[in-house]
């Protein structure tokens, strides 16, 4: 048995080769997106052999190990909160009365309330993510994997993961790397790294800023608003009670706040997906209907089993992707570094996620839509791949507007010339701040 994890890196064509050891404690590894941080997971376990930019061999690890996955969706597989919790106490074979006794204890560590019967695929993406973190924890592993896995809380729900994290290491000497597309998350680390295509290195300290978008022109053609809007999900949370709100005048409207307080539920309600019980919600463009896209937090809902190709001709058979924007659509995945001509027989299951959420956000820009609806469009993504992606939204915004639903405030703030704060009902504007009825 071993308080260690070390192995020997080797990247073959940078002539890079070295050791590591990691002792307790939590250690944060930042990549870009497509730098290799799920396969150094996945050959840490020993789960697939070395890939083209590096490998790893003389892996000594603890034998107790847990992963928490990027999607948070593929971790979880009971149809209640409570069976979600108890699944792996029960796998170790615990008797009935510890699994008692400690699914009280878990539930106390969830940051979110929430009834036992609840079904899991109802939470936020954040709160799915903290389900994930404790119920990894619940066995108590000597090493612990996170791919991407606090990347939907917002700050105080990741202060909150933290600092239980920081409880857990404490209380059983605990490995923790944390592999994190957000550079802002190394200053969480005991100790820093940065994995790229070419070496594995402590990190140099350097963040790049977000540079402001300055919208040249704002619009009063499109207006959202609620009136008495009432949602709950099946009694058990009451999200929306009687809810007024109004936002027009932006062309990029920003939604943030708390993990469970209703942001994509809000979309959802938006485009008919979810039904209110009272009240309404609509979008207008100049006081008629407007048409919407919404790219949602998992985006691989959005194509199924289908591969991109047959996605972008349903687009073309609804009349919302003209052929000869194709051409300029392949262009501008060519400039983020993707060739269409090798993904777009692929499906959801042939590609990183980031991947397929920036495909489909690209096409999605070039399609004719009066307002596009994304939701957590930077997740996965690195410092370098959010600048390239704030380009082409802020082309797509000379004549058409965005709704960003996000828990990354440097990005809704440093983007959006709305913001609606979902916590406080308040919109807060360039000049001032204006609080809603609700």
């Amino acid at each position: 048995m071993t308080n260690q994890l070390q192995f020997n890196m080797t990247f073959p064509k940078f002539y890079f080769d070295r050791s590591f050891t990691f002792e307790s404690g939590l250690h944060v590894i930042y990549g870009e997106s497509g730098s290799g941080k799920s396969a150094l997971i996945n050959q840490i376990l020993e789960l697939e052999k070395g890939q083209e930019y590096f490998h790893l061999t003389n892996i000594n690890r603890p034998e107790e190990f847990q992963k928490v996955f990027q999607n948070p969706d593929t971790q979880i597989i009971s149809s209640t909160l409570g069976g979600e919790l108890a699944f792996s106490l029960e796998c170790r074979s615990n008797d009935q009365e510890y699994i008692s006794t400690k699914l009280a204890s878990l539930k106390e560590k969830l940051f979110f309330k929430c009834a036992e019967h609840r079904h899991p695929a109802t939470l936020s993406g954040g709160e799915k993510e903290m389900l994930n973190i404790v119920t990894a924890f619940s066995v108590n592993p000597q090493l612990l994997l996170i791919d991407d896995g606090l990347s939907f809380l917002n700050v105080n729900g990741k202060q909150n993961m933290l600092g239980y994290i920081h409880n857990q290491i404490v209380e059983t000497n605990c490995i923790v790397l944390w592999l994190t597309s957000d550079c802002n998350d190394l200053q969480f680390g005991k100790t820093q790294w940065e994995l790229s295509l070419s070496s594995f290195n402590e990190w140099n300290g350097n963040i790049s800023p977000l540079p402001a978008v300055k919208h040249k022109s704002q619009s009063n053609e499109i207006t959202i608003a609620c009136h008495d809007l009432f949602f709950s999900y099946n009694g058990d949370k009451d999200l929306f009670n009687a809810f007024n709100m109004k936002i027009d005048d932006f062309r990029a409207l920003g939604i943030t706040g708390s993990n469970g307080c209703g942001k994509t539920t809000l979309a959802k309600l938006l485009l008919h997906i979810e039904r209110s019980e009272s009240g309404s919600i609509t979008l207008t463009k100049a006081g008629e209907k407007a048409a919407m896209a919404y790219l949602e937090q998992f985006p691989e809902k959005m194509i199924g089993a289908d591969s991109l190709d047959t996605f972008v001709q349903r687009l073309v058979m609804a009349g919302k992707l003209d052929k000869y924007k194709i051409n300029h659509a392949v262009k501008n995945l060519k400039n983020c570094q993707l060739e269409w001509e090798q993904i777009r027989y692929k499906t959801a299951l042939d590609l990183p996620w980031s991947t397929l959420r920036v495909v489909l956000t690209i096409w999605l820009l070039n399609s004719e839509y009066d307002l596009l609806i994304l939701d957590e469009p930077t997740f996965g993504l690195g410092r370098q791949q959010v600048l390239t992606l704030t380009h082409h939204l802020r082309l797509y915004l000379k004549n058409k507007h965005l709704i960003i639903i996000s828990h990354d405030t440097e990005f809704i703030y440093t983007f959006c010339d709305r913001v609606f704060e979902m916590d406080q009902h308040t919109i807060i504007t360039e000049k001032n701040n204006i609080t809603s009825n609700g």
